[in-house]
């Protein structure tokens, strides 16, 4: 769901002009749509003043498990492993589902 947000979020934003700080990014949001999530999306932002959308995405807040494609298994099984050396999204779990 978050990447389908940032997806509509750029679209959003596709006609903005940088550099804009928070407050008008997410105006132009606003303008553009009341999805819940985008709008989450955008008032996640710090209050910056953003040059360019590749600013912008990179202080977008997603789970990066979301990112990479995880599935809500893998999420848990990561989330009860008991490596604590690393963060949860980075630990590796083995497929044990059933088939």
């Amino acid at each position: 769901m978050q990447n389908q947000d940032w997806a509509q979020m750029q679209q959003a934003l596709r006609d903005i002009d940088f550099p804009a700080d928070k407050d008008a990014i997410l105006a132009h949001v606003l303008e553009y749509t009341s999805d819940g999530g985008v709008v989450k999306l955008a008032r996640t932002l710090p209050p910056e003043l953003y040059r360019n959308m590749s600013e912008v995405r990179s202080s977008v807040r997603l789970d990066p498990a979301v990112e990479e494609g995880t599935t809500s298994w893998q999420k848990a099984a990561q989330a009860r492993s008991h490596n604590r050396r690393v963060a949860a999204y980075l630990r590796s779990v083995p497929d044990t589902r059933l088939s």
